[in-house]
């Protein structure tokens, strides 16, 4: 018998959240790459259609990969439903993987049961597992930039019932990179205040997040505006910001007022391109590509942070006074 238009349309919904994928012939399913965020929403979304409320046919395994049991397991006839739902975690990735059992498992997987394998570390590619989990329904999900990030944030606000125009979407891209952890969270308490995300939202309810203060820092430095700098620098610190994870960030903006200043007779959009960088941090790091005289600038920049780096982790310098000093040299 069909299902009401309210079934119909719920169920739609469910299926609507399971990643697009190549068709196979079995219910087997993988997922992998480095955005846990991605990862993570699939398997809920996995969870949403195949689950029941008992919960009863679902099993998940995560670092305990005992083979009788995934056997037991995937062989068992679903309890009062359709389906069993197995989710395996980063087998691919287990050194002491037995993968002629598991292809054994699979090869003897009834049709009731649903497997979905994910992997958020390195898998060995090698592996024979692998290579057969690829040819199954998958796909890589790797950290998003460039103009998928901004596509993603885009949808994100949408599926939310908010509005995002292009121009804001590009700045939340670039304050937060491919954390899209972060950058769910940031979606949410922008639309709890409105739910036209602008650009005067961002600032007033984001701007506490360092990669804007470190645009800032940056633009001082090629200023040699030592005030300014001490002051970003103190800033962060007050706001509790670890002194190595500070330099990190003083290292990623340099990594990029480099890859811009080598690009800087293209146009903005050819940077974005060609060194795949979102549009936002190209606009707040030109103004400090355009203060540079020469790449030697920036080398001496690269040598004055790792020295700086080396003082802190071999304790030959506090990391406040390596700090201290680093930016006395850079505004030199």
């Amino acid at each position: 018998m069909r299902g009401t238009s309210e079934e119909n349309k719920g169920r739609r919904t469910r299926d609507s959240l399971l990643p697009s994928m190549p068709k196979g012939s079995e219910m087997i399913y993988f997922v992998y790459g480095n955005d846990t965020y991605r990862i993570k929403k699939t398997i809920d979304a996995f969870r949403l259609k195949f689950e029941d409320s008992s919960k009863m046919n679902t099993s998940v395994f995560d670092g305990d990969y005992d083979m009788e049991k995934i056997r037991a397991d995937v062989i068992a006839a679903p309890f009062l439903a359709d389906k069993r739902l197995i989710i395996i975690k980063n087998l691919c990735s287990e050194k002491n993987l037995d993968a002629k059992k598991m292809g054994n498992i699979l090869e003897g997987k009834p049709d009731s049961t649903v497997i979905l394998f994910t992997e958020d570390r390195e898998p060995d590619k090698r592996t024979a597992l692998f290579k057969r989990l690829v040819k199954e329904k998958s796909k890589e999900l790797n950290i998003l930039e460039g103009s998928e990030l901004t596509k993603w944030i885009k949808t994100e606000v949408e599926k939310s019932g908010g509005e995002i125009d292009v121009k804001e979407a590009n700045i939340l891209a670039g304050y937060y990179g491919g954390d899209l952890w972060q950058l769910g969270n940031e979606i949410r308490k922008l639309l709890s205040f409105n739910k036209k995300i602008t650009e005067e939202s961002i600032e007033k309810l984001s701007v506490s997040n360092i990669n804007v203060k470190i645009f800032d820092f940056t633009d001082a430095i090629t200023r040699k505006d030592k005030k300014k700098a001490f002051q970003i620098l103190q800033s962060l610190l007050d706001s509790g910001e670890n002194e190595l994870y500070i330099l990190s960030m003083i290292q990623w903006q340099m990594r990029n007022l480099a890859l811009i200043y080598d690009l800087r007779s293209s146009s903005e959009r050819e940077i974005a391109s060609k060194a795949k960088m979102n549009p936002y941090t190209i606009q707040k790091t030109l103004p400090a590509v355009r203060k540079i005289d020469g790449a030697d600038v920036i080398k001496k920049y690269y040598e004055l942070i790792i020295q700086a780096e080396n003082d802190i982790k071999t304790g030959a310098k506090d990391p406040d006074v390596a700090l201290e000093l680093l930016i006395n040299k850079l505004t030199d």
